[in-house]
């Protein structure tokens, strides 16, 4: 097996194009280039402040709060409060024609199928061992599941309107990707 050097990762690059140091990992391991964390990173910071490399290198968040601005670790969440605010606001603005009925469309298949559902998944598997797969079935399956209980509880009431239903579940995301983003945050920091 080849010993992991500068001459190897710059062949690397050259070749394959890696953005990312995960890519990069990836790209020296499929050429049968022993790699450990201790040597690469030294090397990789080494070259990037010389310019002979350009990689992303994932920031080290020391607290939540720099974790939760880290824009490119917690897309998911801003994607998952994005997508149940719009779809509150339009269904309460109650658009039924042109291109807002279409993002109302849009919205509420996402707030009703996917999205609840993937934040449960990311607050019971924060550490993301199941497959991509798995987590697509179970957030389309708990998110069915939620929106079930939520209609049954408003059921139970006079409060069985579509503008209340969309509120609970919107509550729910609201509440729920703080909670989801809090475990990805200690899955982090543990591993850093």
């Amino acid at each position: 097996m080849p010993a992991l050097s500068k001459e190897a990762i710059l062949a690397v690059v050259e070749e394959r194009h890696p953005s990312t140091l995960a890519d990069l990992k990836k790209c020296l391991e499929d050429k049968m280039i022993e790699v450990n964390d201790a040597e690469l990173l030294p090397l990789i910071k080494q070259m990037r402040s010389k310019g002979e490399i350009r990689l992303y290198l994932p920031a080290r968040a020391s607290s939540f709060e720099e974790y939760i601005t880290s824009y490119w670790d917690t897309w998911w969440v801003y994607l998952a409060v994005v997508v149940a605010v719009s779809e509150s606001f339009l269904v309460f603005l109650e658009s039924q024609s042109g291109p807002l009925l279409f993002l109302r469309i849009v919205f509420g298949v996402g707030l009703l199928g996917f999205v609840p559902g993937y934040l449960t998944v990311r607050i019971i598997f924060p550490r993301g061992k199941i497959s991509v797969l798995e987590q697509l079935l179970l957030s389309v399956f708990l998110s069915v599941l939620i929106s079930i209980a939520v209609g049954v509880l408003l059921g139970l009431g006079p409060f069985f309107l579509p503008s209340y239903n969309t509120l609970l579940m919107s509550l729910y995301v609201l509440v729920a990707s703080p909670v989801a983003a809090y475990r990805s945050y200690r899955v982090f920091a543990a591993a850093h």
